[in-house]
């Protein structure tokens, strides 16, 4: 364990792309290690109540669970069965923390295929009943968050988070830009053909030039980074974005990190305040403003909330996190200390390098509660 927390904690250090790693290190020794495969619920916090733009005060959200730790072992059938499932009225949630070019479209292959092994499909059949009906009675809701930031402290202020079966996938910093070059950058136009780019496990030298070549300014230019500053619900685009799985996990709303971010704007306080969770009443989810797998492709997915429709879905994705929150400008120590904590809040995560390996993937079928040698798994 000693080593898979070494490595999670050199990642965010790769992240912010400094030297003082000690400093990260330090602040960190009076917090219990992160771990990759988590088996027990965080124990012995000393969370301070969330400060609100508004001046009040939340305390942390009533838990579901009779206890501070539960098994690894089918969570899923715990987390969303009697009696957990019918403690608050907030709904159920899969949420999936989708950090582009991690292996997010394979897992949401996968996330399908476990809710048709349970019984409780989240196809465009049952989207065309949300429609119809305002309740799902035990549904269980996949929302997937891909393109905004989250705040790190939505663990503690947003109650659905105990109502959630919460999951995300990192992947090495430096592997994951080039796959977004490829895919949505300038690489997307590389005349090699992909399993051409290796020989003897080396880049060729058509693909070395041409990265020498693209990436720089690929790197540099804005590619629309400026036009993301005020749009919460889009603060990542398909461009190069610094620092972006830090970013992804670092995002804050309350009142002493938006002075620290500089953030003065009223119309985007406004917005933090009216759909912040200590300003929501939250009961049960609005159907047609949560995900669907879409039935002809399975790794597609369809989310009204996420066409824009105000009128329909006022606050957005109707699910855990789904609120505006900022992570801009420079990164610092502090943001990496806030993307540890929103990592230790996760029941599942996993490592885009490790996929293929039996033990995640076998790990990963325990706590969804589906059979180890299932054709999906």
């Amino acid at each position: 364990m000693r080593k898979i927390t070494s490595n999670i904690a050199a990642f965010f250090a790769m992240l912010i792309g400094y030297n003082s790693f000690n400093l990260y290190l330090n602040s960190t020794q009076s917090r219990p290690a992160t771990k990759l495969m988590s088996v027990e619920r965080n124990k012995g916090k000393d969370r301070t109540p969330h400060k609100v733009l508004a001046g009040k005060s939340r305390s942390k959200p009533e838990s579901c669970y009779s206890s501070d730790t539960e098994p690894y072992f089918n969570r899923w059938k715990l987390r969303f069965s009697p009696p957990h499932s019918n403690c608050t009225s907030t709904g159920k949630y899969l949420f999936f923390k989708h950090i582009r070019k991690a292996g997010g479209t394979t897992l949401r292959s996968y996330f399908n295929d476990v809710f048709l092994y349970h019984g409780k499909p989240r196809g465009m059949k049952e989207y065309g009943r949300s429609r119809r009906r305002p309740s799902e009675p035990d549904a269980v809701y996949f929302v997937e968050q891909e393109f905004s930031t989250m705040d790190y402290k939505c663990p503690i202020i947003d109650p659905r988070w105990n109502n959630s079966l919460r999951i995300i996938t990192l992947r090495h910093p430096i592997e994951r830009h080039i796959s977004e070059f490829f895919f949505s950058g300038p690489g997307q136009h590389f005349p090699i053909h992909r399993d051409q780019l290796y020989v003897n496990q080396t880049y060729t030298k058509e693909l070395s030039e041409f990265l020498e070549e693209n990436v720089p300014a690929w790197m540099e230019r804005d590619g629309g980074k400026e036009g993301m500053v005020g749009k919460f619900n889009m603060l990542f685009g398909r461009f190069y974005v610094d620092n972006f799985q830090l970013r992804a996990l670092a995002g804050c709303s309350s009142r002493e990190c938006l002075e620290e971010k500089n953030i003065s704007d009223e119309q985007m306080l406004d917005e933090i305040r009216s759909r912040h969770p200590s300003e929501q009443s939250y009961a049960k989810p609005v159907p047609k403003c949560t995900y669907f797998f879409t039935s002809q492709k399975q790794t597609g997915t369809f989310q009204l909330c996420s066409k824009r429709q105000k009128k329909q879905c006022s606050n957005g994705c109707d699910g855990p996190c789904f609120y505006p929150s900022v992570a801009w400008g420079e990164m610092t120590a502090n943001d990496v200390d806030r993307a540890v904590k929103a990592l230790e809040a996760y029941d599942v995560v996993l490592l885009m390098e490790t996929f293929d390996e039996e033990d995640q993937s076998a790990w990963l079928s325990d706590v969804m509660g589906v059979p180890r040698d299932a054709n999906f798994a």
